[in-house]
């Protein structure tokens, strides 16, 4: 078979088991979906019902949740009480947007680069396949969890806005203007937002922005940072030096990096050594590219970033969670901003990949990428269907608990406190929001 035919099949195949891998995450989406108030859903609704007696809508919005401002989630609640009666569908059609535009922006910018049409066909389903695993199935489909993924979305917006070197004109200050709109709004998923501003420093910086542009974000950064900031409830973090606290958020990082396999005890071990690999790739590259007096491809640039922006969220989570529920395994909520670092690893290995592909080694790598897709549409079916099921009792739960039972498994599946749950549904009912059944 000629090259140019082995080409063809190969990137066939490769986009059918892409599509067939989207077709089993959108399945999952709706069936893994939890429509029904639990746990931090619970304090929402009851929340937006006070301030909505109250009509206090800016304190609707800007009242902290924790140590974090969850607009975005305050406003999809209020459209999905409004609108569709408080079953969550506002939030799942939102989260499904923002992927679809997470997933379109990142295969425009791989179509657009220098890159030759083989390597091009490859990235782009892999890219795909990396912003869509099984556990962003959790982001859409249970309210609470939406948070991480807004903030991985205007993160990601931002930093593919903002990036450009030597463009200039009108359309372009305003295209770097609303990078800057984007990064405020990233914060307002989850408060790790804020660390999209110096990773915008960076990236303006390694792009060759100009000063102005530097002083300027890192000024209107400074000002937002401190007004999100004020009133905010710090997390009880120690400042006391101890080797065994320092290590243990060490590993607390590694472990977040290692997501989504960290999430299961019997992976734990695998996961540090995924994890330990992309902390010490990720470190190697985002050094030497700092270093370099060589003007990065804009590819690498959005690349590192997406590295940067993830390793200060494992920093900062390791600093103020390692010392919360360490009797569980790692959330899986944080796996929605593991996946902005694969497919920044994906973005700035590119090149490299690309003389690989044109080299010796051209065979391998295409039955490693067929391989490893097989392999994800495998992990796909059988997380989607874990994931089905316990949706399934989340749901059953909520069910008897409506119907006035409470049993030892509602404390996992329904809230961890049965009278500030009783008190929860009595609101709802009162409110006459169609979950309070």
């Amino acid at each position: 078979m000629r090259l140019l035919d082995q080409d063809r099949a190969f990137a066939i195949a490769l986009a059918a088991i892409a599509a067939v891998y989207c077709a089993l995450f959108l399945y999952f989406v709706e069936r893994a979906s939890i429509r029904v108030p639990v746990y931090d859903l619970l304090d929402w609704l009851q929340f937006y019902g006070n301030r909505l007696q109250a009509n206090d809508w800016f304190g609707y919005l800007w009242t902290p949740h924790n140590e974090h401002r969850i607009a975005w989630s305050r406003i999809l609640l209020a459209i999905d009480v409004g609108w569709f009666g408080g079953g969550g569908t506002s939030f799942a059609l939102f989260g499904l947007v923002l992927l679809i535009a997470m997933a379109a922006s990142v295969s425009w910018e791989i179509l657009k680069s220098d890159f030759s049409i083989s390597c091009k066909a490859t990235a782009i389903p892999i890219a795909i396949l990396l912003l869509t695993p099984a556990d962003t199935v959790v982001m859409i489909g249970m309210p609470a969890m939406g948070v991480f993924l807004h903030t991985s979305a205007f993160g990601l917006f931002s930093l593919l806005l903002l990036d450009g070197a030597g463009e200039q004109g009108r359309f372009s200050n305003y295209r770097r203007v609303a990078a800057i709109v984007a990064a405020c709004l990233a914060a307002f998923g989850v408060s790790g937002g804020l660390l999209i501003w110096p990773v915008l420093i960076w990236s303006a910086w390694r792009g060759g922005l100009g000063w102005n542009w530097i002083a300027g974000i890192a000024c209107v950064g400074g000002l937002f940072i401190a007004l999100y900031l004020w009133g905010l409830p710090s997390p009880p973090i120690s400042t006391s030096f101890d080797i065994g606290r320092l290590v243990h958020s060490m590993d607390y990082a590694i472990r977040f990096l290692g997501l989504p396999w960290s999430h299961m005890p019997q992976l734990v071990w695998p996961a540090r050594l995924i994890g330990a690999g992309i902390l010490c790739v990720g470190g190697f590259l985002l050094i030497n590219d700092s270093l370099s007096a060589r003007l990065s491809t804009r590819l690498e640039r959005i690349g590192l970033a997406l590295v940067l922006f993830t390793f200060l969220l494992a920093a900062a989570a390791a600093l103020a969670r390692a010392d919360v529920a360490t009797d569980r395994e790692m959330p899986i909520r944080y796996g929605m901003f593991v996946v902005l670092t694969h497919v920044g690893l994906l973005l700035c290995s590119l090149g490299f990949l690309e003389r690989l592909w044109h080299g010796t080694y051209r065979r391998p790598l295409r039955w490693l990428a067929l391989g490893i897709s097989v392999a994800l549409v495998g992990h796909q079916f059988v997380v989607g269907r874990f994931a089905a099921q316990e949706a399934d009792r989340y749901k059953e739960a909520w069910s008897r608990f409506a119907a006035g039972d409470w049993t030892p498994d509602m404390l996992h599946y329904v809230y961890p406190d049965r009278d500030r749950a009783r008190v929860g549904l009595a609101y709802l009912r009162k409110l006459q929001i169609s979950n309070g059944e």
